[in-house]
């Protein structure tokens, strides 16, 4: 069972990791999940965690999230799919920029 207290501070460093804690950390958190101001600044500070829907919200828009997730549910060699999903985005955005470099398509 994970324990609620380590659910929230893990979930609130990992928003923190990837989006900080100013007020656009905040009102990103608020679009993710529609959620008020109030509980985005909870949940990125750690006191409370996100249940539910709100969680998998979270997940589907934060990879910090996501790894969170799966190393809390005994799932972390799942975390290479991660990995090689912005390997394979950051090499399209390479190979964009040699074709526009060399004209070619």
């Amino acid at each position: 069972m994970v324990a609620e207290s380590a659910l929230s501070a893990k979930v609130g460093q990992a928003l923190r990791d990837e989006l900080g804690s100013s007020r656009r950390a905040t009102k990103t958190v608020m679009g993710w999940t529609d959620v008020s101001d109030r509980t985005a600044r909870a949940w990125i500070s750690g006191r409370v965690a996100p249940s539910g829907s709100h969680l998998l919200a979270l997940a589907a828009n934060s990879q910090e999230v996501m790894v969170v997730v799966l190393r809390m549910t005994g799932h972390s060699d799942l975390e290479i799919v991660i990995e090689l999903q912005e390997i394979e985005h950051s090499l399209l955005l390479a190979l964009g920029q040699i074709r526009a470099i060399t004209g070619t398509h």
